[in-house]
This record gives structure tokens, C-alpha cells and sequence, in this order.
């Protein structure tokens, strides 16, 4: 895993001053990058973007409200905090992760670090320099203390609001904060684990079992290891505290692997080995989460996502690793990029006749199951009946190896909204009469929309200029702001572009202050997810700033 160059590898930055107390990186902690894995693609430019992560989702439990309430303020003030000391911290980012302090048995994990990499905090600096509403709200005092504060004021009760940041927290909250989940869960009691990075181990465990105690209800247990208190429901502390001493989720080599895959961690980051969780998650929630018998008994594979900065935008990234072994289809977003520049909206989809042909047993299935739910009967049938179609072929021929839909830059005031589609099939004269059948069915005629055909490509919109403009094609993949949002999308199999700057007159009349000047703040978003083997993808979800 790289790290960022420093303040010159800050792309689209390099005439942008760096805060006078940034000096130059340190190492940080990383996780190996194992032969052959797929690392997320790094930040448009020389330096690496950071990663948002994709939250695995941790059970609310009944009786435990006030727990969660003070595990759930620590994770805020280290999480919201750190956006607004950056600027003041040292440029650090080393030592023990609570990944160190965690079982290596567990299926999820959550991290969140306000002490990341040097690379990560000059692009932090950055990037929320764009957005006055956020630097204004969080460079004057220190956010964790205020938020501390929030939540205790708000708490309800005389014994949290007795427990103050600057004497009892403060001198002993560290930058960093984890939390597991471990398989032998029940929605009564789950096998969670909570690690606090610490100053001060004794001073930490004192004032945590005292916080926990004001809420007589929920039992805790509250242990210390190597700079961490570690906190779990009551009764299993020291069974947890074993069970890393068998080995820590740092040992565990799916994890590891799939973390270095990712690569950057940036200040939150996230794990779920799907293959166990799908199977441990209903338990936690007293049911199935709608999930059949056999999804949940097939589910394979880990995920791993990061949130992390860029000096021009923050990016949720995610990686997925040892998925089941679906046939990989090379994707091809070419298409996305030579719409016209002035495209507002685009989503695009990039092989999907070849994935239907591996998902079409399971999709069809899906399909009728749902219908027979209803009281339906072989609707897979009854739809090729009414639309004179043969299913999953005529599909196939609809969607092609490449479908893209578009939206030009428009007021949305008239009474027509102008949208296109363009898409390159192996049967493009079939889709192109399914398209008239399906707009003669909705009760429109058969001018309603303008759809034409050019060799192996379908164009269709709801204006003849619109889709003249699809057919000539433009340089949207030249643009700054696509560039930036989107990145290379040459292996894409689906991606998506909005400019912020031009859908912003549809709502900004709407809204007055700080909200928006946030608003007006942001420039484009944009997501991009690749297959990157069989059971392996990537994915990117960026945030511009102007």
C-alpha cells in the first residue's frame, strides 16, 4: 500500500499553501499487500485518495440504550472531532490499530482513526478548506469536547452530566476506536467487543466503569490491553481477552489481505467476511433480514471499505475479495465519456448481456418466487405473452454490452424533460423494436420517443436534438470535474456522474444560509465499480469540492 507523496503529490493542489505545521510524513500503520490482490485504484494524480467505509451494520439492542448511547458518543467525538483538529495534530498516524486488541475470530469490524497517515491530513486540510460552512463550524474550539458535552446534557440524568471531558475524559481518550462483532451472537446478547485507544490504562478503565455504571440496566465489562480499554457485554471480557490472546484480528489473514487490497486506510475504515456474517447478523436481530435458507447458506466472499480524503474531494472506497466465483466480464465505460460535455446526469452499465447469462437461473427464480408471494403464476411467461419477447435473450439484446442514460444540462421547467439513452448490442434492430413495443403498451404513440439505429448502436430520447447530440458524442471524459469524480473508466462495469454545479439551480432557491453555502460548496459526485477477477470488484464513491 503507498502512501501520498507529501504536499506536492496532492493532485490538482500544487500552487494551494500547506498549513505551517506540516512537516513531513510519518509512517503509518499498513497492512501488507498480498501477491495478486487488487488494490483500489489510487486518487486521480500522484497521491492516494482516502476511503469511506461502508459501515457493517451493528445490532440496537433493547435494554443496552444507554451503552450505546456512550460507546456510540465516543465513536462520534473521534469520528466528527477529527475533522477540525487535522490542522493541529502532529503528523503522526503510527502504533498499535484496535485491530491489534480485537479476536481474530470476529466477522465485522469498524475503525475509526482521527490520527491517520500524513498524507491522509494535508488532504483533510484540503479538501475542507473548500467548504466554509464545515470549517467554520469546526476550526473555533474543539469539536469532541462539544460534542461530549452535547451528549451528556442530553443524557437525561445527574450522574453522566457529573463525568466532564476536561477533567475525566480528556486526559486519557486516545485518536483511535474499533468495534468487532464475533460469531455466538443472540439479540439478547451480542458477542461485541469495543476497543478505546488510551493514555492512561487505569485512569481509562476507572472512569469507563464508572460512566457505564450510571445506567444500572446495562452490565459491562471493561478490560485494558496494550494502550486500549476494551469494552464487551458483561460476563465475556475475559473469554474476548482469550480469545485475542489465540490471535488478534491483525493475525487473521483474510483480513489483512483484503485491508492491504484496499489499501489507504484514511479516518474510517470497516470489514465484513460475508461468508459468516450473512449467517450470524439475523441472530443479532431476531430474524432472517429477508434473507432465504439458501442465499444466506451460498453467501461467500469479505468486503472491506475506507473513507479517506483527496485534496479535492473525500472518497468512499471499497474492495470485495473471494466472492462467490462468478465468471468476471470485462467491463468498458467508454461510452459514459464520449457523451456531450454538457451532460448533467449519467448512469452507465457495462457488460451486462454476459452477466445475464450466469444470473439469469438465479434471477428468474427470484422473479417468480416473488410473484407466487402474490398469488402469480410462471409470471416470467405471462411477460413474454404480453410483450411478444423471449426471455433472457431479447434482455440481453435491450441492455447490450453497453447501456448508458443521460441527461443534458436543462432548467426542468418545461413540460418535456429531455433524457437519452444509447446502447451498443449485439442486436441492435431487436432492442430497437422492443423499445417501440414497450412505448406502444405504455399508451404512447410511436413518435413519443426518437429512437434510431447506427450500426451496433441504439439511440433513444425524448427529443430528435437530444438524440442527434448522443449520436455525434462529446468529451465529457475530458472534463476536470469527471475526471476527478469518476476516474479512468476504461474497465468500468457501471458507473455514475452527476454535476453538482449544474443540477444546484433546481434546489438552491430553496435553501438560505449555511446550508447554502454547503451546497454550493460541492461540485459533482461520482461512482465507478470494477470487476477486477472472479468474486473480486472495486469501488469508488467521490464528493467534489469546488
Amino acid at each position: 500500500m503507498s502512501e501520498p507523496n507529501g504536499p506536492s503529490a496532492q493532485s490538482g493542489d500544487a500552487t494551494r499553501p500547506i498549513p505551517a505545521d506540516v512537516t513531513a510524513p510519518v509512517a503509518h500503520y499498513t497492512y501488507p499487500v498480498p501477491s495478486g490482490s487488487h488494490p483500489v485504484p489510487a486518487a486521480t494524480g500522484e497521491s492516494a485518495g482516502v476511503a469511506l467505509d461502508d459501515e457493517p451494520p451493528a445490532p440496537v439492542q433493547p435494554g443496552r440504550k444507554r451503552t450505546g448511547l456512550m460507546v456510540g458518543a465516543l465513536a462520534t467525538v473521534l469520528v466528527l472531532g477529527g475533522a477540525g483538529v487535522f490542522a493541529a495534530q502532529t503528523l503522526s498516524g503510527s502504533g498499535p490499530q484496535p485491530s491489534d486488541v480485537l479476536p481474530g475470530d470476529a466477522y465485522a469490524y469498524l475503525r475509526v482513526d482521527i490520527d491517520p497517515s500524513a498524507g491522509q491530513k494535508i488532504a483533510a486540510v484540503r479538501f475542507l478548506g473548500k467548504l466554509d460552512a464545515v470549517k467554520d463550524t469546526l476550526g473555533s474550539d474543539d469539536p469532541r469536547k462539544k460534542l461530549w458535552e452535547m451528549a451528556s446534557k442530553n443524557a437525561g440524568d445527574d450522574c453522566l452530566r457529573k463525568i466532564t471531558y476536561d477533567k475525566d475524559i480528556e486526559p486519557w481518550l486516545g485518536d483511535r476506536l474499533g468495534a468487532a462483532i464475533r460469531p455466538g451472537g443472540t439479540s439478547d446478547t451480542p458477542n461485541v467487543a469495543v476497543a478505546i485507544q488510551v493514555k492512561d490504562e487505569a485512569v481509562a478503565k476507572d472512569t469507563l466503569t464508572k460512566l457505564f455504571a450510571c445506567d444500572s440496566s446495562s452490565k459491562t465489562d471493561v478490560r485494558t490491553k496494550d494502550g486500549y480499554a476494551i469494552v464487551t457485554p458483561a460476563g465475556t471480557g475475559d473469554a474476548t481477552l482469550a480469545a485475542v490472546d489465540k490471535g488478534s484480528l491483525s493475525a487473521n489473514a483474510n483480513f489483512t489481505g483484503d485491508m492491504g487490497a484496499l489499501g489507504e486506510q484514511g479516518i474510517v475504515s470497516a470489514w465484513f467476511d460475508m461468508t459468516t456474517g450473512i449467517k450470524e447478523l439475523p441472530k443479532l436481530g431476531g430474524g432472517d433480514a429477508g434473507l432465504d435458507a439458501a442465499a444466506m447458506a451460498s453467501a461467500k466472499g469479505r468486503f472491506a471499505a475506507a473513507l479517506r480524503f483527496d485534496a479535492d474531494y473525500v472518497e468512499l472506497a471499497g474492495v470485495v475479495r473471494g466472492a462467490d466465483a462468478t465468471k468476471a466480464v470485462k467491463g468498458d465505460g467508454s461510452e459514459l465519456a464520449d457523451l456531450p460535455a454538457n451532460t448533467l446526469a449519467a448512469v452507465h452499465v457495462s457488460g451486462a448481456d454476459q452477466m445475464l447469462d450466469s444470473a439469469w437461473p438465479q434471477l428468474k427464480k427470484q422473479i417468480n418466487d416473488f410473484a407466487a408471494a402474490d398469488g402469480q403464476d410462471d409470471v416470467i411467461a405471462t411477460i413474454e405473452d404480453e410483450l411478444d419477447v423471449r426471455l433472457p435473450d431479447d434482455l440481453k439484446a435491450l441492455l447490450g454490452r453497453s447501456f448508458t442514460v443521460a441527461m443534458p444540462d436543462q432548467d426542468l421547467k418545461g413540460d418535456t424533460l429531455t433524457v437519452g439513452a444509447k446502447v451498443v448490442s449485439s442486436d441492435a434492430k431487436r432492442a430497437d423494436e422492443i423499445i417501440d413495443r414497450l412505448v406502444q403498451m405504455s399508451g404512447g404513440s410511436s413518435g413519443a420517443l426518437t429512437h434510431k439505429v447506427e450500426g451496433d448502436k441504439l439511440f433513444v430520447a425524448t427529443t430528435p436534438d437530444y438524440a442527434d447530440d448522443l449520436k455525434s458524442g462529446g468529451k465529457l471524459g475530458d472534463t476536470d470535474a469527471f475526471k476527478l469524480a469518476v476516474g479512468d473508466v476504461t474497465s468500468s462495469n457501471s458507473a455514475v456522474f452527476v454535476d453538482l454545479d449544474k443540477l444546484e439551480k433546481l434546489y438552491l432557491g430553496e435553501v438560505k444560509g449555511n446550508d447554502k453555502t454547503f451546497l454550493e460548496s460541492l461540485r459533482a459526485v461520482g461512482l465507478n465499480a470494477t470487476t477486477t477477477g472472479n468474486g473480486e470488484g472495486t469501488f469508488t464513491l467521490r464528493v467534489l469540492g469546488n
